[in-house]
């Protein structure tokens, strides 16, 4: 992991770009891919100018949005201008999904047909393929489970969100028998399940995917430099285990971001974070 900053102090607020490298034996062509995760529509410069210009200089083939990037307490105008800033990037590829701040608002459709209308490709429940020079990827997608139980508190998992993950699962069989029967390349292909939250790693470890990315827990918010944790996470409460960072779910790998958020409480030892993940061949 590698690890990139303009400016790092207990109370930063500026970004940091932090680098996964992952080195499946599915990869033959190496594939860039920017993961954004819970902006909740904070402005970061003129038209999100700092975000943009970072997208810019690291140049992704694919971009992930992992919910929250809209808030029900701030105004859309961060996230219009951040959607209108990634549409005039080079071409890459754009994937989203809803977290429970989607879903507060109420306008959960409005919301979707936003992101739809801005190029991005919203995914409820459905796998889809993509080619990156050569390189096919399988991305997989889930809503947020508040939009299926909108209690903020239910523990319990609604079976919609369970029925959205197996869909996700047999879309990527039924992906890769198709490319079997057709050409004999389904092996070389890489798969990616977009998701809100973190700490569901139950369902990931056994969801088929090869690589799980998620946010939703901002790091834990306050970063306690002797533990190297985080302090606390929604769902997960203290000392949350999945805050931020690289885990080992098995055969699965998640990364988790920590997040862009800066509109409520001060972020300590935490500043906020653009995920890169290079997938390149061992």
């Amino acid at each position: 992991m590698k690890r990139t900053s303009w400016r790092n102090t207990a109370f930063s607020r500026a970004p940091v770009v932090r680098i996964y490298n992952e080195y499946p034996d599915q990869i033959t062509q190496p594939v860039k891919i920017a993961l954004v995760t819970d902006l909740h529509s904070t402005r970061y410069g003129r038209r999100q100018e700092v975000l943009i210009r970072a997208l810019r200089k690291y140049d992704p083939d694919l971009i992930l949005l992992a919910g929250d990037i809209v808030d029900d307490q701030v105004p859309l105008v961060g996230t219009r201008e951040f959607l209108a800033g990634i549409g005039m990037l080079p071409s890459p590829r754009c994937f989203y999904v809803t977290g429970n701040h989607e879903q507060r608002t109420g306008n959960l459709d409005a919301i979707k047909k936003m992101f739809t209308s801005h190029g991005v490709t919203v995914l409820s429940g459905e796998t889809r393929t993509v080619n990156i020079r050569g390189q096919l990827l399988e991305i997989g997608g889930v809503d947020d489970p508040t939009v299926f139980a909108p209690n903020r508190f239910v523990r319990r998992i609604p079976r919609q969100w369970e029925r959205q993950l197996a869909a996700c699962r047999d879309g990527l069989a039924g992906e890769r028998q198709l490319a079997d029967c057709r050409d004999g390349r389904a092996g070389e292909r890489y798969s990616i399940l977009l998701t809100h939250r973190p700490e569901l790693t139950r369902y990931y470890r056994e969801s088929g995917f090869d690589l799980v990315v998620a946010g939703h827990a901002h790091g834990g918010q306050v970063r306690i430099p002797v533990l190297g944790r985080g302090l606390l996470a929604p769902h997960q409460g203290l000392f949350p285990r999945y805050a931020g960072g690289r885990y080992r779910l098995g055969r699965v790998t998640m990364i988790v971001s920590r997040g862009l958020c800066l509109n409520r409480l001060p972020r300590i030892f935490n500043p906020p974070e653009l995920v890169m993940i290079h997938l390149l061949p061992d």
